[in-house]
């Protein structure tokens, strides 16, 4: 049974530094290096992330039913502790076998995060008045993510030149390892007053039935989950980048910066993101039909300055990836706000597994930097429907400046942080 809410403001700092914990993986740079590298053609490398995806998917709902019926920071503990097996397993043990059980883990780490972490920030600012504020806090949490990663990328090149890939896996399990006491430490708040107890939750079946009923038959909803899923999904193009970079003739050594790049362009458009929360739908077509004709642009190029494109893609759906989830975050208002996101993320990882299928499929005529340009026919094409349709009002709420957050309101405090 859930715990009692701890008493005190929330601690946002937490989240930066559990979002950097699982994201600074010297492995991301290079593990698609490290499975070729033991026999794994591209075919095989999409089908590893077609099973990853397909983990995902089927974890997904469930998984946010669960973050909603017990402590949220546990569940993220949990997930924290299923990327670090997976890790390990491909360091000590890296064959197909081990591949496709890590990817499992990972996939299964992956769908405990979706939807656990955006409602335990959104819930947790929202308990003490700062709701308006998620769209700056969560565009610094997509900061953090990819200023992790385009750290990791960097510390990947001396780690690889000194210790090979097994330097950047150990170094990776230590580092998702630490995550667990970190998210753990986010259901213990500073000392302050002390709330009301938050009301028993519904059950497990009960909660889940909720989260669905909104997610299908609330329009505002519906159309936020729809845009988050297709934004979101779309950015798996990434997996192929390592691939790209040494067609392209990148250095094995030198890949990680390389794609330093996109990742510096993801850190940006998190904070565009955060500043454009209440951006229309005519906005973000004419920026993904932009961003989409770039990316194409610069796979086709196969040259290594073609990166300046897809970076410029990576800003542009980062931007988006923001200001979609902010749009979601403000229309939930059920009391099932981890299985609603976990919908899109479903969504999200139905496009994803579309995209690694057809892309899996396409490898056997296909150069990697075709396989990169064809992602961008989706996005153009989301980039017509946007234009398209009508755009209504988001009621996203005015950012609220930076101050420090009010003592804790008598009453109920979000029971899952």
């Amino acid at each position: 049974m859930p715990q009692p809410p701890s008493s005190g403001p929330f601690r946002v700092g937490l989240v930066y530094l559990y979002t950097g914990l699982t994201e600074l993986l010297p492995l991301h740079a290079v593990y698609a290096l490290l499975m070729t590298s033991h026999g794994v053609s591209t075919g095989e490398l999409s089908v590893l992330f077609a099973v990853w995806t397909v983990t995902t998917f089927v974890c997904e709902v469930p998984s946010g039913a669960l973050a909603d019926r017990f402590p949220r920071h546990r569940v993220l503990a949990a997930a924290a502790l299923a990327q670090c097996t997976g890790f390990a397993l491909w360091t000590a043990l890296p064959s197909l076998g081990s591949f496709a059980a890590g990817f499992v883990l990972w996939g299964a780490g992956t769908a405990l995060t979706s939807g656990t972490l955006q409602s335990l920030l959104y819930d947790g600012l929202a308990a003490e008045g700062r709701a308006g504020q998620y769209a700056r806090v969560s565009s610094r949490v997509a900061a953090v993510q990819a200023c992790s990663v385009a750290a990791s990328s960097l510390a990947a090149t001396p780690l690889v030149l000194l210790g090979g890939y097994p330097a950047t896996g150990w170094v990776s399990v230590l580092l998702t390892l630490l995550a667990v006491p970190t998210a753990l430490g986010l259901g213990h708040r500073a000392p302050g007053p002390v709330p009301a107890p938050a009301p028993e939750p519904q059950g497990y079946r009960a909660v889940l039935r909720a989260g669905l009923a909104e997610a299908r038959g609330t329009p505002r909803v519906r159309s936020a989950v729809l845009l988050a899923a297709a934004l979101t999904g779309l950015g798996v193009v990434d997996e192929y980048l390592p691939v790209l970079a040494r067609e392209a003739g990148t250095p094995a050594a030198a890949v990680p910066l390389l794609l330093l790049l996109p990742w510096a362009a993801m850190a940006a458009g998190g904070f565009a993101g955060g500043r454009m929360a209440g951006a229309g739908d005519r906005l973000l077509a004419v920026l993904l039909g932009a961003g989409g004709a770039a990316l194409a642009a610069g796979a086709l190029t196969a040259r290594p300055a073609g990166f300046l494109g897809i970076a410029a893609f990576y800003w542009v759906l980062r931007l988006a990836q923001i200001v979609a989830d902010t749009r979601l975050q403000h229309a939930i208002s059920g009391p099932a706000r981890a299985t609603v996101t976990s919908v899109a993320g479903l969504g999200a990882q139905a496009v994803a597994l579309a995209v690694f299928l057809t892309l899996g499929l396409a490898a056997r005529w296909a150069s990697a930097a075709v396989l990169v340009a064809l992602t961008a026919v989706p996005v153009l094409l989301l980039a017509v429907r946007l234009a398209l349709r009508p755009d209504p009002a988001h009621h996203v709420p005015p950012p609220q400046p930076d101050e420090p957050p009010p003592p804790a309101r008598t009453g109920a405090v979000e029971r899952h942080s």
